[in-house]
């Protein structure tokens, strides 16, 4: 039963997706025939970046943020010396 909630929901997600790319277009074109009964313009361009491509290039940039952030907090955090300095506490008679 869980895995075809799974797949239910991967189905759900790729459409969404796909209908997400082509809905800026539908905009433009809304709002180009809203007055008219011929499109003669073009108001909204494709972008200068795919959209595949800022993807991509985002989730790069995690990773070398991410790899970053690792190598520091392992120098200077995991690789320290840790001081033999720990004294007990005094007992307090009570």
């Amino acid at each position: 039963m869980a895995f075809l909630g799974k797949r239910a929901l991967l189905y759900f997600a790729v459409a969404t997706v796909l209908l997400s790319m082509f809905t800026p277009e539908v905009e433009g074109r809304r709002n180009v025939l809203r007055g008219r009964k011929t499109v003669t313009r073009r108001y909204l361009t494709p972008m200068a970046i795919p959209a595949w491509a800022i993807i991509i290039l985002v989730g790069v940039g995690q990773l070398v943020i991410g790899a970053v952030i690792y190598v520091i907090l392992k120098k200077t955090i995991v690789d320290t010396e840790t001081s033999a300095s720990y004294s007990v506490a005094p007992l307090s008679d009570a």
